[in-house]
């Protein structure tokens, strides 16, 4: 009978202990008692739950995540205490300060924090703030010897509650240990434990050995000088400590977490500082920031929960319970909590523990990157992911092991599952960095050839205004580097044909979102998941697939139909102009053989309006409007309106409301129609950005031509070129031998007929004759190989640019006439 199974439909569970005459089982041989045994529950203030502990930080737990308007409203209990009469404001009572739950094992001090993190790491740090001003004091001041005795024990006090001693060699570190990208426990020093030690283990840890420094265009970047100030290191600390202040000018990555800990540290230090600020002499500011420190300590109360002896899993539940019921904890935290429980007793635990963890290092410990990043990972290897914004909001579920209303598979629920899951998230991990990042240099990119062409695609894409293509170009660049078969060109040819359906996209006008379930769809069509290994020739049938796919669903971007669009396209986006033509003098540089040393640098390149976007540079004499549209001729029908807007300007002091809102609606109309149109933008490198584009054309066209060739070898800007242009080889040649005459201080101003010359070239009729040529370049840039002739380019190209200038013509009558205004 003692072999047969019992269960609560044959037994009665007994919790009373009584004898019965029917099959009984006592309730703790049926059932461990977990929760029962190790659960003790004590009222403490913080005083009781900060003395003789050490407390630890899982690392299932979220990263320090408190931001200002946490610290407020812990503050705002204070605040009122710091305003208040002590006698007559009955107001001020005590603190609740909630629950706090912490995991003991049998002999050890060590508090495992499951709840309370964040409430403990910033009292840590006011308490901190409070020591500091206490020692900050100049005790000689102070004329109560009580009030110094006070301040001595205070100060001894609180270095008790937020130090231990470690050893002789170590000396006093922190009874709280954070999060490891908080706290490094493999470094000498980590991040939070020198913000605790003060400013002498800050500079320190700033300092060392050990630093890691990066290029500054990091988006974690930050450099050291300003990270002594963040600090609050003192110069006399500098001096004293003379460290080799060489380093100050370099860059060193700082997570996230860690900037909200230094953002705690510094409200902290500020609010107390007011308190001292408020004293009127030593007496007083001791003895405020002794009652500070003893209100917090002693009137706090915490309910406290110790779960003692309890098996990992045990303490995972409880954290889980929390979390259920509505704690502040992100996505990214309760991924964490689920990696950590998946292995919690596997032998390979720690492994994937910390590739979990050097994913979260690579963003920095951003959540909202770190989203990002994992999302696009989902939506490669999940079939039933469909946009990138589903896999936001299904990773919980991907990051689970048990099966939840989802379609997504829980890929965590079986260990080899999880250990694929993980493996290849973390391998990806660099490979999203490289195609995502806007300061890429070519040498990045894991490539044996065509760094620079992938690279130059990769930050204009990045400057585009939307990332539904990261999922395609992720899974082929990985696709690229790990099969020996493939190649740098390959991924290039892909590159450029989804950057051309995307400046397609943008010159028609189309959102984003006609992309959002296209390039994922490619990339589970031709199994370029790192899940898969079966792939033939997906480069080619890819970018085939995903053009007649668009094709299909969106015909404006094709054909003649893109043609009418662009043409007769009004106020063009400078960005996305700035990028189209820095595209194609890189085409043409690459053409010509001249690529490698004359290419542009996307990320410092400088889009200039020729007619400037400040109509009027003087009143008296505007002569960018006179010229432009030709007043004097008065031959086109908003002449009138030009000589209203010009009046309006000269008499701005004066104007009504409805005086001030045509001139602004006139104003509004030339920018759209000629400041923002195609034929009016110039493409400058960063080193020819000149100083006053406002300036007259015959002032600004010597600055264009100082860097000599710079400015010629730059495809879109020919038209300003006397080589292929319609400048006067002689007339430009007189202009700058005249401007460097000034500059020297050979002569006053440029020769009066010349200026007019220059001032002269640049009107509606020339925007319009070279907006044509670069509507054909634009033509060009976009084509794809895989149609043939596309846009009749091959075939007719003297019909096709006819087409572009009698749609031209066509726009330019309506913009000029009164209709149009």
């Amino acid at each position: 009978m003692a072999d047969e199974n019992r269960t609560l439909y044959d037994t009665y569970i007994d919790y009373d202990h009584v004898d019965l005459d029917i099959t009984a089982v006592a309730d703790h041989v049926a059932m461990q008692q977990i929760a029962g045994d190790n659960f003790e529950m004590e009222k403490r203030t913080l005083e009781e739950i900060l003395s003789d502990r050490r407390f630890n930080v899982p690392e299932y737990q979220r990263l320090f995540s408190w931001k200002e308007k946490h610290h407020r409203q812990l503050w705002s209990d204070l605040q009122q205490f710091v305003e208040a009469d002590l006698v007559k404001d009955s107001d001020i009572s005590d603190v609740f300060f909630s629950s706090m739950y912490f995991a003991v094992d049998k002999d050890s001090n060590t508090h495992e924090i499951i709840d309370g993190q964040q409430r403990l790491t910033s009292v840590n740090i006011l308490l901190l703030s409070i020591l500091e001003e206490l020692r900050a004091l100049n005790a000689e001041s102070i004329r109560q010897e009580t009030v110094s005795r006070l301040r001595d024990g205070s100060i001894k006090q609180i270095e008790s509650l937020l130090y231990r001693f470690e050893n002789p060699l170590k000396g006093d570190v922190p009874r709280l240990s954070l999060n490891k990208h908080d706290d490094d426990d493999d470094a000498d020093l980590g991040f939070f434990e020198a913000l605790m030690l003060g400013p002498e283990a800050r500079l320190e840890y700033l300092c060392s050995d050990e630093r890691e420094y990066v290029d500054g265009r990091r988006g974690d970047a930050t450099r050291i000088s300003d990270l002594v100030e963040e600090f609050r290191i003192s110069e006399q600390v500098v001096e004293e400590q003379d460290p080799d202040t060489s380093s100050f000018s370099n860059f060193t990555p700082v997570y996230d977490s860690n900037w909200r800990l230094l953002d705690a540290y510094n409200f902290y230090k500020d609010r107390v500082q007011e308190v001292v600020d408020t004293a009127d002499d030593t007496d007083s500011k001791a003895l405020a920031l002794i009652n500070l420190g003893h209100y917090i300590q002693n009137s706090y109360h915490v309910g406290e929960f110790i779960i003692r002896n309890a098996a990992p899993d045990f303490r995972m539940q409880i954290f889980k319970i929390l979390n259920d019921r509505g704690l502040e904890l992100t996505k990214i935290d309760r991924i964490r909590a689920a990696v950590v429980n998946a292995f919690f007793d596997a032998d390979d635990r720690q492994e994937y523990v910390d590739k979990w963890e050097d994913i979260v290092v690579a963003f920095a410990t951003d959540v909202d990157q770190i989203d990002d990043y994992l999302s696009v990972y989902l939506s490669i290897v999940d079939p039933e992911i469909e946009t990138v914004g589903e896999a936001s909001a299904e990773l919980t579920n991907a990051f689970a092991t048990r099966n939840l209303e989802s379609d997504v598979r829980p890929r965590l629920r079986h260990p080899d599952d999880a250990r694929d899951f993980l493996d290849h998230a973390h391998d990806l991990v660099q490979y999203y960095k490289h195609i995502t990042n806007s300061a890429l240099d070519p040498t990045d990119l894991a490539l044996t050839e065509a760094h620079e062409k992938c690279q130059e695609v990769l930050v204009r894409l990045n400057d585009q205004r939307m990332n539904q293509w990261r999922p395609f170009v992720l899974a082929l660049y990985h696709h690229t580097v790990t099969d020996p078969t493939a190649s740098g060109e390959q991924l290039y040819e892909a590159l450029d044909a989804v950057e051309k359906l995307n400046f397609r996209r943008l010159l028609v006008g189309e959102d984003p979102n006609i992309f959002q379930e296209i390039f994922i769809e490619t990339v589970h069509r031709f199994s370029l998941s790192p899940e898969k290994e079966d792939r033939e020739n997906v480069y080619g049938d890819s970018c085939r697939y995903l053009i007649d796919e668009m094709r299909s669903s969106n015909p404006s971007m094709f054909s003649d139909r893109f043609v009418d669009i662009v043409t007769q396209a009004q106020a063009w986006n400078p960005q996305t102009a700035k990028l189209l033509f820095g595209k194609v003098a890189n085409e043409h540089f690459r053409e010509d053989g001249m690529y490698v040393e004359r290419r542009l640098n996307m990320g410092s390149i400088h889009l200039e309006h020729v007619l400037p976007q400040s109509l009027i540079h003087d009143v008296d004499n505007p002569i960018w409007l006179t010229e432009f549209f030709q007043l004097e001729d008065n031959e086109v029908e908003i002449a009138e309106a030009i000589q209203t807007y010009i009046k309006l300007c000269r008499r701005d002091g004066e104007l009504d409301e409805d005086k001030r809102q045509r001139r602004d609606n006139i104003k509004e109309f030339i920018s759209q129609r000629f400041v923002n149109d195609l034929g009016n933008f110039l493409l400058l490198r960063d080193s020819d950005n000149i100083k006053a584009s406002n300036l007259h054309l015959a002032e600004k066209m010597p600055q264009y031509f100082d860097t000599g060739e710079d400015f010629r070898s730059i495809l879109p800007n020919r038209y300003f070129t006397e080589t292929e242009g319609v400048v006067d080889r002689d007339k430009l040649e007189s202009l700058l031998e005249q401007s460097q005459a000034i500059k020297a201080g050979e002569r006053d101003q440029i020769d009066s007929a010349l200026a007019d010359y220059f001032n002269s070239l640049w009107t509606y009729e020339a925007l319009q004759d070279r907006r044509i040529g670069l509507l054909e370049d634009t033509l060009d840039i976009v084509e794809f190989d895989q149609l043939d002739d596309e846009f009749g380019l091959a075939s007719d190209r003297d019909g096709v640019r006819e087409q572009i200038r009698t749609q031209t013509e066509g726009e330019f009558v309506k913009r000029l006439s009164l209709r149009s205004l």
